[in-house]
């Protein structure tokens, strides 16, 4: 029979290959990008010093998978295919790790596979399976593994600490393993409670800098523990684990059909390394289920050697049978959005090399699975800067031009297209003598009194200003409008003066609704900066709750 342990193996192998062979096309997620950003600068001095380092990191520098990943990626540059393969060769050992283990549990061979079944496959971690974004918790779920692993075998307890130590540095989901080793010493060890003091110093170091750093902080690692924050994040990762609403509660049932310690000792870790997620609520992703998976595949583990594995079988290879259903859509969803951030990232790389010197940007669109931080990230990769600045489109205010040349770019993503749209602005280049509202108008050429976009138009205040280019042979200016029927339903007619550098254009009464366009002639005059106003009375109060004084819809003007 020595043949069978290589041959699951084999088998493992194999569908761990077909279930995750779709992970070979996908490609970096924002954070990734984000990483990449500053790691192409880091030294390995920093990785050093971060490691022996007590300090809690508010900005979550984890030395030990930030080194790896930073040696990743002056070794594979944007090849994404060898980040997947990084990431599934450590869950491979993941594997090797949860079997040995299990071995020293006393878990016989066939039950021990079906623990290893769980812990392979599941719909929920499948992420982590396929983004180099997740090797956090891989990493950490490897030493993790290997701490728990060095403790049961009874290795010296430096060995384990060390261990401890470095799952810690390779991701803060590792604070709560001091408690699953006591959980262990009093149901399964030789109650050597001494020995853990030095663990659980190292997990008060870290974790009461953290409730002093993080707790009620904004933002996405933010800590928070109310009732209802709380009942959010418990219900999340219980709907997420059995893969139906609410079920993962059912597992609190488990150790009344079960008086096998193991079963309870795998249920505590699982419940004690997903706890610091609880306590996370801006921060919910099913794939952090990863590290606290592999203590519910001890508990399913030791479930089949009390029951024999030949009931636990069957169910389990019913569950992986929906599992895999389920996850046939995730991965359609993974492979749509990392062809979006391949098309994008390709297309801010093109525009760097058209546009090298720029390092302001406004941002009209981008991915939302990209995330803000990848934009930036992408900014900073193509760009090779940190010393450059990303502002959302519609928070851009001319009064926050830099100093200097005043040089920027709009970029605007379009989805479906898959193109990025940029526009950009250098020092010596003149405005533009007609401005549209659509994703590439020059918003540093509308000085005050504009709204956002809405559509094909811009809401005015009563009041707004724009810089204009007038050609030397304008003979007229022009202006489209987007009369709505609310507006002339509420206030029956609006009236718009324009100013050209001061002096009266015209005065325009409108009482119809739809599109209009008005159109004034112009004197002669030589070429060069003007400057328009739009003056609207009375100004327009929406009936729905919207607390803004408007002024008129305006799609268009300029020079003609």
């Amino acid at each position: 029979m020595k043949w069978r342990t290589p041959a699951a193996w084999l088998i493992l192998l194999w569908l761990l290959w077909v279930v995750n062979k779709g992970a070979w096309e996908g490609y970096f997620a924002g954070d990734d990008l984000d990483s990449f950003a500053w790691m192409r600068w880091a030294r390995p001095g920093t990785f050093l010093a971060g490691f022996l380092s007590p300090s809690f990191y508010a900005m979550n520098f984890r030395p030990v998978t930030h080194a790896l990943f930073t040696g990743l990626f002056h070794a594979a540059g944007y090849e994404f295919r060898w980040y997947v393969l990084a990431v599934q060769l450590l869950h491979v050992l993941n594997l090797g790790l949860l079997s040995a283990l299990l071995g020293r549990l006393g878990v016989g061979w066939a039950a021990r596979w079906c623990g290893l079944g769980l812990f392979a496959f599941h719909v929920a971690c499948l992420e982590a399976y396929w983004k180099p974004m997740f090797l956090y918790d891989v990493v950490c779920a490897s030493f993790c593994l290997a701490t728990l692993w060095a403790w049961v075998a009874g290795r010296p307890w430096w060995q384990p600490l060390l261990l401890f130590w470095c799952a810690y540095k390779s991701k803060e989901l590792a604070v709560g393993l001091p408690v699953v080793l006591l959980a262990y010493e009093h149901w399964l060890g030789q109650r050597r409670y001494r020995a853990l003091a030095p663990f659980f110093a190292v997990s008060l170091l870290f974790g009461v800098q953290a409730l002093f750093v993080q707790g009620g902080r904004e933002g996405d690692y933010g800590l928070r523990l109310t009732p209802l924050s709380l009942a959010q994040t418990v219900d999340f990762y219980a709907t997420k684990i059995l893969l139906l609403p609410h079920a993962g509660f059912a597992l609190l049932a488990v150790p009344l059909l079960s008086r096998d310690k193991r079963v309870r000792w795998g249920l505590a870790a699982f419940v004690v390394l997903l706890a610091p997620m609880f306590v996370v609520p801006n921060r919910t992703l099913s794939a952090y289920l990863y590290l606290p998976l592999a203590g519910l595949a001890v508990a399913l583990a030791a479930v089949a050697e009390r029951f024999s594995w030949r009931r636990v079988a069957p169910l389990l290879a019913l569950w992986l049978g929906v599992n895999y259903i389920q996850m046939r859509p995730v991965r359609s969803t993974l492979l749509a959005q990392a062809a979006e951030h391949r098309a994008y990232f390709t297309a801010v790389q093109a525009f760097a090399r058209q546009q090298p010197a720029l390092r302001r940007f406004l941002i009209d669109s981008y991915p939302p699975s990209l995330h803000w931080w990848g934009v930036t990230g992408s900014l900073r990769l193509a760009f090779a800067s940190n010393d450059l600045e990303a502002l959302p489109a519609e928070a851009f205010s001319t009064k926050d031009r830099p100093a200097g040349d005043g040089s920027l770019a709009l970029l605007s993503w379009d989805g479906p297209a898959r193109r990025l749209d940029a526009l950009a602005h250098v020092a010596g280049q003149p405005d533009a003598s007609w401005i549209e509202m659509s994703r590439l108008t020059p918003l540093w050429q509308l000085e005050s009194g504009w709204y956002g976009r809405d559509g094909a138009f811009r809401w005015t205040h009563p009041l707004a200003t724009a810089r204009l280019h007038r050609p030397a042979d304008a003979l007229g200016f022009e202006m489209r409008l987007n009369i709505g029927p609310d507006y002339i339903r509420e206030i029956g007619a609006v009236t718009l003066e324009t100013r050209l550098d001061g002096a009266l254009l015209g005065r325009h009464t409108f009482t119809r609704q739809g599109w209009q366009t008005v159109r004034y002639p112009l004197p002669p005059a030589p070429a060069g900066a003007a400057r328009v106003e739009f003056i609207v009375t009375p100004p327009f109060r929406p009936l729905n709750g919207d607390p803004r004084r408007l002024g008129i819809p305006m799609g268009a003007f300029g020079f003609r």
